[in-house]
């Protein structure tokens, strides 16, 4: 192949050939991660690296893997992996599944069905393979999915009937459009009859480093269902990134470390029984400046001091003498900082020194929508029916909320002989979204910023608008000018 036919063949590979931004396309993703490591241990460009491995039978394949043995899997440097990127379909999965995903590394993105936006079909729901085994309770499991389901149905109806009545069609606005978007709402509050065996569909993309991770991960889990499909996702990506995840594994210290911290919690005792109704709550047991005698003052002062340290000359030494004697000028370093801050701007990344720590007790509903921000750090309880439940307003304002509370009692009493039976995480598949779970959750103010801006605007489901309306409350009560901020922005 002669310089010009290289040339052409390049331009199958890179967007151009003369300047010093390009894109590469169409080649396999563990060559493009070897092309992207290379430029540490050599002088050329990537362009001709790539000119290099295409010379090469199957574009380098082989010698990619050599270089992936060598590199990654005998000397560790896993951060090669993260140039090759997969994207995945994952199909007919239980909710249960999705949520155990997506919270599996932060490095993943994720699309996912929402039952906010589409209707699920009768039978769609995940039938656990331990099962088979126990042929009644199977039955009663595909049984309590069916009614469960037709509670869901007559839910949709009867709110629809309801919604149509209480909001009349505004005048000047077409009858179609309006009963649109009540029926959106009708079905977004029915949903909460489903249990989380309810089938869903994502798409995934991921680093191949990222994707090791969660096979490994997922091959640890306590679930069947996690299991089998973690196998079934290694199978596939293997045709893309086969070396990168070669050694994805069950991992026996996470087995292992989960069966010995479940033994020794068994003699902590049983939590407290909750009541059907009693909605979400927040509680804030963690936050910068706290212990403190104005814990506000604290924080301001990270971000104040991360901001001089960025925008002056001083060194950090003289920026802490100057601000430990203008204690006053602390609100007003942060008032310039955000004044400017538009609906769709991202606050100064010193913002990430402020940090909260909070427990949420919430509906599964909502948690499915709160669990997508992986930017918190999350520390998750598995599905549970003690921890009550969350009741859609307009539910119990229709009229309709004792049909819902027996398709939530029904789920309790089916767990509940579950886990007599010894099947305690098939039982997880029972519990419906309205019931509540626990969870905490660690954020910055960063974050605060975009989950209020996001989760707290006009369009925002009831519930997770709920949920953060009241994280800002109780960060409210430590750090006020920065939630006053904060919801300035919410429209």
């Amino acid at each position: 192949m002669d310089d010009k036919d290289v040339a052409r063949e390049m331009e199958r590979y890179v967007s151009n050939l003369d300047r010093d931004i390009y894109t590469i396309s169409n080649i396999p993703e563990e060559v493009v991660a070897v092309i992207f490591a290379y430029v540490s241990r050599s002088p050329k460009s990537f362009r001709e690296n790539i000119d290099t491995v295409i010379r090469e039978q199957e574009m380098g394949r082989d010698r990619a893997e050599k270089f992936h043995e060598k590199w990654v899997l005998n000397y560790g440097h896993a951060s090669v992996a993260e140039h090759a990127t997969v994207h995945i379909g994952v199909e007919r999965v239980s909710r249960l599944f999705s949520s155990l995903l997506e919270c599996v590394n932060e490095f993943l993105s994720f699309t996912e069905y929402s039952q906010r936006y589409q209707r699920p079909r009768k039978g769609d729901n995940y039938i656990p393979q331990e099962l088979d085994q126990h042929l009644a309770l199977k039955k009663e499991f595909e049984e309590l999915c069916d009614f469960q389901y037709e509670v869901y149905s007559q839910l949709n109806t009867e709110l629809f009937d309801f919604l149509k009545t209480k909001f009349p069609v505004p005048e000047g606005k077409e009858e179609k459009a309006h009963f649109r978007a009540l029926e959106k709402i009708a079905f977004e509050d029915a949903r909460y009859a489903l249990n989380l065996s309810t089938l869903t569909n994502l798409g995934m993309t991921a680093n191949a480093r990222a994707m090791e991770q969660t096979i490994s991960a997922l091959l640890s889990s306590r679930y069947l269902e996690a299991r089998n499909r973690a196998e079934e996702i290694k199978s596939e990506v293997r045709f893309s990134v086969p070396t990168l995840v070669k050694y994805a594994d069950e991992n026996p210290y996470i087995v292992g470390t989960r069966e010995a911290l479940e033994d020794l919690s068994r003699g902590l005792g049983d939590a407290g029984e909750n009541q059907p109704g009693n909605g979400s709550s927040v509680t804030l047991f963690d936050y910068t400046g706290r212990g403190k005698e104005n814990p506000e003052a604290e924080a301001l002062r990270e971000i104040a001091r991360g901001l001089l340290f960025e925008f002056s000359g001083l060194p950090i030494g003289d920026i802490e003498r100057h601000l430990s004697e203008n204690t006053p000028e602390l609100e007003r370093i942060f008032s310039i900082s955000v004044e400017e801050l538009g609906k769709y701007d991202n606050p100064a990344g010193i913002f990430r020194s402020v940090n909260y720590s909070a427990e949420f007790v919430l509906s599964e509903a909502a948690w499915h929508q709160l669990l997508r921000h992986r930017k918190v750090s999350w520390t998750v309880k598995e599905p549970s029916v003690g921890e009550g439940v969350t009741i859609p307003p307009h539910v119990t304002e229709s009229g309709t909320e004792e049909l819902l509370l027996e398709a939530v009692g029904r789920s309790e009493r089916f767990h509940e002989e579950l886990v007599d039976a010894g099947l305690r995480d098939v039982a997880s598949y029972v519990v419906t979204n309205a019931h509540n779970r626990r969870v905490c959750g660690s954020l910055d103010l960063w974050e605060l910023y975009h989950l209020t801006n996001l989760r707290m605007s006009e369009g925002a489901q009831w519930d997770i608008k709920n949920v953060i309306g009241q994280l800002a409350q109780e960060i409210g009560k430590v750090h006020p000018v920065f939630v006053r901020s904060a919801l300035k922005r919410v429209g």
